[in-house]
């Protein structure tokens, strides 16, 4: 009896850790890609990846970067 509730107890702690995301409950997440632009057409996006909290803020607050007509920058959404 004792080991069935420690498998039962150890089932459902392992269920609740993986409904947790990496962002928690937080609403401030979003998918960030980062975009290069060649005179102003897209021309590579690399897939979304979920950013929360800091993180999120830093990859917002991160300034362009232009070299010749190429320029990279993130974009979330």
């Amino acid at each position: 009896m004792m080991k069935r509730n420690t498998l039962i107890s150890l089932f459902v702690l392992m269920l609740i850790a993986s409904l947790l995301t990496a962002c928690g409950t937080d609403n401030d997440c979003k998918s960030c890609s980062k975009v290069t632009y060649q005179d102003g057409n897209e021309i590579d996006r690399t897939p979304g990846v979920p950013y929360c909290g800091d993180e999120l803020a830093d990859k917002e607050s991160t300034p362009p970067v232009t070299i010749g007509d190429r320029t990279t920058m993130w974009e979330c959404n």
